[in-house]
């Protein structure tokens, strides 16, 4: 009986020569906090937690943009916007540009999700020979952090927080 492969197996590439996009977006993300995190060491910044923060983010963005450019999903691109808000909340604390650093936060996260979403679809295709849905848990968890995110957007950008 063959061994079954699981999701995170699939997601980067079971087969010994051949990986998946995801792979490539997933190191390229792990690069670009690398590199990000090893220059802004270098810098000597005084408000690095809130920098490596924004890095964090950039880099996510960075990754889903990859992975749009990787599969030719051309929706994915709209994180483009969201990686050029992350770069501006780490050079700027403006409530304006909080605010977009949060939407562009939401962005990743509804992008983030529906990426996940469809690769688990493709698993339970290709793997399981039957589609199952994702569990219920997963889209009220991520609109419960979707709808607190606002929130924050909302008190910032009013100045109450």
């Amino acid at each position: 009986m063959p061994k079954s492969i699981t999701f995170a197996h699939y997601l980067m590439g079971h087969a010994p020569f051949r990986r998946a996009s995801f792979f490539y977006a997933y190191a390229g993300m792990w690069l670009h906090l690398l590199i990000g995190t090893g220059l802004l060491a270098l810098s000597g910044a005084r408000d690095w937690l809130s920098i490596f923060a924004a890095l964090v983010v950039g880099s996510f963005c960075a990754g889903l943009v990859l992975y749009g450019l990787l599969t030719k999903t051309r929706r994915l691109l709209l994180n483009i916007g969201a990686y050029a808000a992350s770069i501006a909340r780490a050079f700027s604390t403006d409530p304006v540009v909080i605010t977009c650093f949060i939407a562009g936060l939401i962005a990743a996260l509804v992008s983030s999700y529906s990426i996940l979403a469809a690769e688990y679809g493709h698993y339970q295709r290709e793997v399981h020979r039957q589609p199952v849905p994702l569990p219920a848990s997963v889209p009220l968890l991520l609109g419960a952090a979707i709808v607190l995110l606002c929130a924050y957007g909302l008190l910032t950008s009013l100045g109450i927080l």
